[in-house]
C-alpha cells in the first residue's frame, strides 16, 4: 500500500482537490469560539490540505498518516509559524496509544480512509479507540466509499477522474475467499500515456455495519449524507459521510 501512495502523491491534489464546502461542514460541527482553538486530529490526512485548510482558519489540527511522503508533503505545505499544526507518520491504530484520553475537539477520518483497515473487527476496534480521545460530545465525522452501493449494483468501478493533467481510472474486483476488493488505480497522462498502475486491498464496509459498530463502541448519535453539502443518505451516493458523537 505505501508504494501505491507514492506513485500517486504527486497528483493526488489534483485527483483529490480540496472541497470548501467539506471545510464548511467541519467548522459547522466544531465552532470556534473567541480566544480558542479546537483541538482537531486528521486521521489519514494525506497531503494535508483539509488539514491545513483547518489551521488556517485557527484550529489546531495534528494529522497522522502512515504513508511518509504524505506526511513529507504535508509538513512542505504547513504554513509558517507552525504553532497550531503538525503532521505525524503514524499507524492509525495506534492513535489512542500516543495521545492521550478526552485530547480533540473533533476527530476526522476522511478520502475512505476506514476502508484500508483489515476487517470490521479491526475498525470497530479502531473506532472505539479513537472514541476515548474525543471531548463529551465532540463529533467523529468519516467519509468512505458507499459500498453498498459498489457491491449491490455490482460496480466494476467508479466514474474516471480527469483533470487537466491526468486521468485517474478505479477499479473494483472481489477477492476470492474473502470478504474484501481489490482496488485497481491507474493513472494516464494528458497525452493518455499510462504511468502507473497499482493495486491495494480494501474492506467494503456497507452502512449498516458501520453504525453497528459505532453504537457497540459508544458512539450513540449517528448522522448519514451523501456528502458535504448536508444532504442525508439515502443510498443511491457514491459517498458516505458520517458523524458521530457520543
Amino acid at each position: 500500500m505505501s508504494q501505491f501512495y507514492e506513485d500517486l502523491l504527486e497528483y493526488y491534489d489534483d485527483i483529490f482537490p480540496l472541497e470548501e464546502d467539506r471545510i464548511t461542514f467541519i467548522e459547522t460541527l466544531i465552532p470556534r469560539q473567541p480566544g480558542a482553538s479546537p483541538k482537531i486530529l486528521d486521521v489519514g490526512c494525506a497531503t494535508g490540505s483539509t488539514a491545513v485548510a483547518l489551521i488556517k482558519k485557527g484550529y489546531t489540527v495534528t494529522g497522522i498518516d502512515l504513508n511518509a511522503a504524505m506526511i513529507q508533503s504535508a509538513n512542505r505545505r504547513n504554513p509558517e509559524p507552525k504553532t497550531n499544526g503538525r503532521f505525524l507518520q503514524m499507524n492509525m491504530l495506534e492513535a489512542a496509544d500516543f495521545f492521550p484520553p478526552n485530547s480533540f475537539d473533533g476527530i476526522l477520518c476522511l478520502g475512505n480512509t476506514l476502508a484500508h483497515l483489515r476487517d470490521a473487527q479491526e475498525i470497530g476496534s479502531f473506532i472505539s479507540k479513537i472514541r476515548k480521545l474525543l471531548k463529551g460530545g465532540a463529533p467523529f465525522i468519516f467519509q468512505v466509499i458507499n459500498y453498498g452501493l459498489v457491491l449491490d449494483k455490482k460496480l466494476q468501478g467508479l466514474p474516471d477522474v480527469i483533470t487537466s493533467r491526468c486521468r485517474f481510472v478505479r477499479r473494483y474486483d472481489p477477492i476470492p475467499g474473502e470478504q474484501a476488493l481489490r482496488f485497481t488505480a491507474s493513472l494516464y497522462s494528458s497525452t493518455d500515456q499510462l504511468v502507473f498502475k497499482d493495486e491495494t486491498r480494501l474492506y467494503p464496509i456497507r452502512a449498516a455495519e458501520l453504525k453497528t459498530l459505532l453504537q457497540e463502541s459508544g458512539f450513540g448519535t449517528i448522522e448519514y449524507y451523501k456528502d458535504f453539502s448536508g444532504t442525508r443518505f439515502d443510498g443511491t451516493s457514491i459517498a458516505l459521510v458520517g458523524i458521530a458523537s457520543v
